[in-house]
């Protein structure tokens, strides 16, 4: 859902996020059984980035709300805003996007309709999630 911008020019340090953590090379990238542990370290290096007052950009897909209030927490314990950038992108061309990646990193239809969908519910919530500054991308995506 939230993919948080990792492309953002202006970030004097490079982000990663725990889908490029399983790709960078040593590790399967559709394999999701690290999904976990994967999960675990992006926390730490939130937190370590957090604790020297760094910029931290997380981009992943967040449909859940539970996840983002983790990611809410992290900047609150910091003292620092968390932003959500919203790619709203049309069903039509997800799915076109998922057919051309390679077949162990396709999504499946029943769970890109569900991402979707909880994406598109999510956007009214975040302010309310304790987001402070919202922004989408793309828009009348139906």
């Amino acid at each position: 859902m939230c993919r948080w911008v990792r492309a953002l020019q202006h970030l004097s340090t490079p982000a990663r996020s725990a889908s490029t953590r399983q790709s960078n090379g040593e590790d399967d990238a559709g394999d999701q059984s690290a999904t976990r542990e994967a999960v675990a370290l992006q926390d730490l290096l939130i937190s370590a980035r957090l604790t020297r007052g760094l910029t931290t950009v997380v981009d992943s897909t967040n449909v859940e709300a539970r996840v983002r209030r983790g990611l809410v927490h992290h900047a609150r314990q910091h003292g620092r805003p968390a932003a959500a950038v919203v790619f709203l992108t049309c069903l039509y061309t997800c799915e076109a996007r998922n057919s051309r990646r390679p077949a162990n990193r396709r999504v499946p239809s029943p769970v890109l309709r569900q991402q979707h969908e909880q994406t598109e519910a999510a956007v009214p919530l975040l302010a309310d999630e304790g987001f402070t500054d919202i922004r989408t991308v793309g828009g009348d995506h139906r």
